[in-house]
């Protein structure tokens, strides 16, 4: 391929890629009101978030209770955060800070 047909395939790449991610903003008048958005969208966050957790959990080696310490407490904290708040971002973000505040030895324990 010469250098005028890879830039053609980026060219057409990118435009495919900013269609599709402008998409859901130019149609959201049509499917704001639309049941199955609704649904995903009080559905999506929670079903992340335990795609997440379970993942973070899984990849751990757990030859002992004590190896998974800082990711329980992690756990523990976005399960609080969330059924507090129902606030996804927000528990997150502090599940996340308050795992790398434990594993970097931030927090002393």
């Amino acid at each position: 391929m010469s250098d005028t047909d890879y830039l053609l395939a980026a060219l057409i790449m990118g435009g495919v890629t900013f269609g599709l991610r402008a998409l859901p903003f130019v149609a959201r008048g049509v499917i704001a009101h639309h049941h199955r958005i609704q649904v995903l969208g009080r559905r999506l966050p929670v079903a992340m978030m335990v795609l997440l957790t379970l993942y973070a959990v899984g990849v751990h080696n757990w030859s002992s209770p004590a190896d998974g310490r800082d990711q329980l407490i992690a756990v523990a904290v976005v399960a609080v955060l969330q059924l507090w708040r129902r606030q996804a971002l927000t528990s997150i973000l502090a599940g996340t800070l308050v795992y790398m505040a434990l594993v970097n030895g931030w927090l002393g324990l």
